[in-house]
């Protein structure tokens, strides 16, 4: 990171410096040169983070960004299918040779973040070691208390904190949730493959009567294994703890094959994953990316490329209106945005209804009803 100190007087302030931050600094810097971009990062990182999977569309982002060479040299694992056990017992393929892009990633999360950290920087943006304290002021004169790092002043902010949404929890937004959806993750060393079939390495998701399994290999040869549920039932399940976690994996019929836990490298780990939306209208310059606006189940794998999508879409309106004085390009980012969850939350009602074996199960009996959670 660059060791020079910074004005306080920024033109655009990001909170976050995951894929949604990072991302948008990146495409404004390319389209507004000269602007001064800052980017506050936490520095909070952890060994063990799911290697989230992206399908082939990440790609035409990737190219958009200028990021793909970068990206292909970088040891991401590479896939080509997804298998899945949903509505039936039986294992069924989704190939991604018929997709336009062919192929899909698992991704060593850490990695691809430092990758598009390092775009950032190389493109003039500034990050500093801060955690946002506080938020006030005026439309396109924001001030934001980094405490023991400083004050900003700044026309525009990005909110890219993740799941945190830290803006919209500072205003008192409360999100229309579909779920109460959390992770329960165990990672395991590569030793704890059992099998060496051809499709030993696929993603491959199992539903069950208290939610769904999915396993996959992961990049710094490791695998992952969760068990998806609501944060109710995993309580009661007691799924937070390696003994009650082992034996659900024991019912299951093609996941255990994929696992064995005496290679487990941690305790089941917890992560929210509930789909969520902020439907408030934001004061002008304040702009949420990525999770902080919206997040969608871990199911559609959607996470990464809508990260990076709605960065691009925020940083055309904030670009609009910095050279032009225009305003439609935020109306037009929140319509998309909107819209975008609409088409998603129907999409994902009607792939749950398909799982139609445990009726009775409250799990499945809440997402087979038309109304949000």
């Amino acid at each position: 990171m660059p060791s020079e100190p910074i004005s306080p007087n920024v033109d655009i302030f990001i909170i976050g410096a995951g894929p949604a931050g990072t991302a948008a600094a990146i495409s404004l810097c390319e389209i507004l040169p000269g602007a001064r971009i800052c980017i506050a990062d936490t520095g909070k990182n952890t060994v063990f983070r799911i290697g989230e999977s992206v399908p082939p569309p990440i790609r035409p982002f990737l190219d958009r960004l200028g990021v793909t060479d970068t990206f292909e040299k970088a040891g991401h694992s590479p896939s080509f299918r997804t298998l899945s056990a949903w509505g039936t017992a039986e294992l069924d393929s989704n190939e991604f040779l018929l997709h336009v892009y062919q192929t899909g990633w698992r991704l060593d999360r850490t990695g691809f973040d430092n990758m598009l950290k390092a775009e950032a920087i190389r493109r003039g943006a500034v990050i500093v070691s801060a955690r946002v304290q506080s938020l006030d002021g005026n439309p396109y004169e924001w001030r934001i208390d980094c405490g023991n790092t400083g004050k900003f002043s700044a026309r525009y902010v990005i909110d890219a904190s993740g799941h945190a949404a830290i803006i919209s929890r500072w205003l008192k937004y409360r999100p229309r949730k579909l779920d109460r959806l959390v992770a329960c993750a165990v990672f395991f060393n590569r030793q704890a493959r059992q099998t060496e079939s051809a499709d030993a390495d696929a993603a491959v998701i199992e539903a069950c009567e208290s939610g769904w399994w999915y396993a996959a290999a992961i990049p710094g040869d490791r695998k992952v294994a969760m068990l998806m549920t609501d944060v109710d039932i995993a309580r009661r399940l007691s799924v937070v703890g390696m003994p009650a976690w082992r034996h659900h994996l024991s019912l299951t019929r093609h996941i255990k094959q994929r696992i064995d836990t005496k290679f487990a490298l941690t305790q089941p780990m917890v992560f929210p994953a509930a789909s969520r939306y902020f439907t408030d209208t934001y004061p002008p310059g304040i702009v949420p990316v990525g999770d902080a606006i919206s997040r969608f189940d871990p199911l559609s794998s959607q996470g990464i490329v809508k990260a990076l999508r709605s960065s691009l879409y925020a940083s055309y309106a904030i670009a609009d209106h910095y050279l032009k004085g225009d305003t439609a390009g935020f109306s037009k980012y929140f319509a998309l945005m909107r819209n975008e969850f609409e088409n998603y939350a129907l999409t994902w009602r009607n792939y749950y209804r398909q799982e139609q074996r445990w009726p009775e199960a409250p799990f499945w009996q809440r997402r087979h009803r038309t109304e949000s959670a």
